[in-house]
């Protein structure tokens, strides 16, 4: 498809690759590493993310959604796809699916265990399953009372084979809710171990985990997998956590300006006039807007970088475009460079920083960005690949 207007996410893959090999470099030899490509990779494109990352080794990828999975098996991916979600509610045809792409459901309930067990029966076939543990995020998951009928029905379910046993950290900055929330995964995987039998694999860690250095594995005879995401595409899980690994974006957000005008003091900006000059200005035009993920919540407090020097956003954000102050940048023109987020080493639009002037977190930032934007891929470290 032709793209006529300037704005796009551009994508370094090669940003992506070093991002994994800090992940690498943060945890034991021994550990698997299991990359978060869920939302459209946060945003980022989840094929060309998949498999940037399945070349760089991953044992496993995960996604929250069956069609999530279906995507990237029609893409031609091979390595082992985790449905983080399981069946979601949706029964039968959702299983059959998971069976179909060769896809690995994480198991939340009981009820799911004799779906799945009586599709495998009846396909004359093993259908291997991790299991979720609820140790404190209260979503999903099997929480400690309704575990011995689980285990119970597992242990009954004779076309089920359990791979792996996984749990989620709700409060990763709260050492002592972690603390609680790994002890209480501990009791219950032994707990699965008792009744099941040995099982091989066991993952809680996620990025915060990693760059923290714990909990991502525990005294016990079992592969451990690490589940890396908002690191991988160069945020830090958390503002503090900034300076633990040396990460680089992956994604920027460019446009051009596209207009410009002059207009007097005292000129209204934009929907229900919240910006009015105070003095004769320079107002130059984006087309970008909150249909394309840019937060509305950033109007009258969001940056931008025209030619590298910063700008301030005037007035609300609209669907299709923002309106910015180049009254100070005389070097400005129809056709100059902007950038929305990203930048290089010396001046830059950061994750954090528009999430700061939204009222957000990073996390949704990327993920909002609309599939209007075209992603356009390239490795920095190779660029003519």
């Amino acid at each position: 498809m032709q793209f006529f207007r300037p704005t796009h996410a551009v994508i370094d893959l090669a940003a992506l690759k070093h991002n994994y090999h800090e992940v690498v470099k943060k945890i034991p030899k021994q550990i698997c590493i299991l990359p978060m490509v869920k939302a459209d990779a946060y945003g980022h494109g989840a094929i060309p993310i998949a498999k940037t990352l399945a070349s760089c080794g991953a044992v496993c990828l995960g996604v929250a959604t069956v069609e999530e999975g279906i995507e990237l098996r029609e893409a031609g991916i091979k390595t082992k796809i985790l449905v983080m979600g399981g069946l979601l509610g949706s029964g039968e045809e959702a299983a059959k699916a998971m069976l179909q792409y060769c896809l690995t459901p994480v198991v939340h309930s009981a009820g799911v265990v004799d779906l799945l067990d009586a599709l495998a029966k009846k396909q004359g076939v093993q259908i291997v399953i991790h299991l979720k543990l609820d140790t404190g995020m209260s979503r999903m998951g099997i929480t400690p009372p309704s575990l011995p009928n689980l285990l119970e029905k597992l242990k009954n379910a004779t076309s089920l084979q359990l791979e792996g046993v996984m749990t989620h950290l709700a409060w990763r900055q709260n050492a002592e809710y972690t603390e609680y929330q790994t002890h209480l995964f501990e009791g219950m995987v032994d707990q699965v171990k008792e009744v099941l039998g040995p099982f091989p694999i066991l993952h809680i860690a996620n990025s915060a985990s990693v760059l923290s250095g714990e909990p991502i594995h525990f005294s016990k005879s079992f592969q451990y997998w690490v589940r890396p995401g908002i690191m991988l595409y160069g945020i830090p899980p958390y503002p503090d956590f900034a300076g633990r690994a040396n990460l680089k974006p992956v994604l920027s957000l460019k446009s051009k300006i596209a207009l410009i005008k002059h207009v007097p003091s005292g000129t209204k900006i934009s929907y229900n006039c919240t910006f009015t000059t105070t003095r004769s200005s320079c107002i130059g035009l984006i087309s970008v807007g909150y249909a394309d993920g840019y937060p509305w919540s950033a109007s009258n407090k969001g940056e931008v970088l025209v030619e590298g020097k910063r700008a301030k956003v005037l007035g609300r954000v609209t669907m299709d475009m923002i309106l910015v102050d180049l009254t100070d940048l005389p070097e400005a023109k129809v056709g100059s460079d902007v950038v929305l987020l990203g930048g290089n080493a010396e001046t830059q639009i950061s994750a954090d920083e528009l999430a700061e002037w939204a009222g957000t977190i990073p996390y949704e930032i990327v993920c909002r960005l609309s599939k209007r934007i075209p992603r356009i891929y390239f490795d920095s470290a190779n660029p003519k690949s």
